[in-house]
C-alpha cells in the first residue's frame, strides 16, 4: 500500500512533484473589480469632503442647500427655522466638525483613488494606499459626523439629531466597506498571487 502511494506521488526519478503545481492560479479580474469599486468610492469621498471643507470656510450655509434641507424636514413634519439651522452651521464650523470630516475624507479619498488605479494595474502598493486612505476616512468621517451629532443634540430638534446620528453610522459602515474591499486582495489567495506575480515580473525585468 505504501509503495503504491509512493509511486503515485513521485515520478520515475523518485522526486516529488513541484509545489508550483498546487499553487493557486492568479486571479487578475478580482483585484481589478475591487479597484473599480474603490475608485468609485473615492470619488464619493472627495465630493463629500470638498463640500465639508467649503462649509468650514463659509460664514453662512449656502441658501440653495439650506432650502432643500428645510423643505425635506418640513415634509417629515420637523419644525426647524432657517435661523436655527444657520446657528447650528456656525457652531459646527467653529467646533471644527466640518474640517475634521472634510479634510479626512479629502486626504483619504486621494489615497484611495491613487491606490485604486495602482491596484487596477496589479500593483501591491495600491492595496496599502487604499487601506491607509479608507482608514483615515473611517476615523475622520465618523468622528466628524459624531461631532455634528453632539452639536445637533444641543441646538436642534431631537428628530434632526437622530437623522444626523444615523448618518454617522452610515458613514462608518460605508468606510468600513472600503477598508474591507481594500483588504480583500490580501485575504484571497488567487488575488494575492496575481499581485505577487506582478511584483515578480517587474523584478525579473530589472
Amino acid at each position: 500500500m505504501n509503495d503504491d502511494v509512493s509511486i503515485r506521488m513521485k515520478d520515475d526519478d523518485g522526486l516529488a512533484p513541484p509545489a508550483s503545481l498546487f499553487a493557486p492560479r492568479p486571479d487578475k479580474k478580482g483585484p481589478k473589480t475591487i479597484a473599480i469599486l474603490l475608485i468609485m468610492g473615492s470619488i464619493l469621498m472627495l465630493l463629500v469632503g470638498w463640500g465639508d471643507v467649503q462649509n468650514s470656510m463659509a460664514d453662512d450655509f449656502p441658501d440653495a442647500d439650506l432650502d432643500a434641507i428645510l423643505e425635506n424636514y418640513q415634509n417629515q413634519e420637523i419644525n426647524i427655522t432657517e435661523e436655527e439651522y444657520q446657528e447650528y452651521h456656525d457652531e459646527v464650523r467653529d467646533d471644527g466638525a466640518y474640517s475634521v470630516r472634510g479634510y479626512s475624507l479629502l486626504i483619504g479619498g486621494v489615497l484611495v483613488l491613487s491606490g485604486g488605479f495602482l491596484l487596477f494595474r496589479l500593483n501591491m502598493l495600491g492595496v496599502k494606499l487604499s487601506l491607509a486612505g479608507s482608514s483615515i476616512g473611517l476615523l475622520g468621517g465618523f468622528g466628524g459626523t459624531w461631532m455634528m451629532v453632539q452639536v445637533s443634540d444641543k441646538m436642534l430638534p431631537k428628530e434632526v439629531t437622530t437623522i444626523t446620528e444615523l448618518m454617522s453610522y452610515l458613514c462608518g459602515v460605508c468606510m468600513l466597506m472600503c477598508v474591507a474591499l481594500a483588504f480583500l486582495p490580501l485575504l484571497n489567495a488567487s488575488a494575492r498571487a496575481a499581485l505577487n506575480e506582478s511584483v515578480t515580473l517587474v523584478n525579473e525585468e530589472e
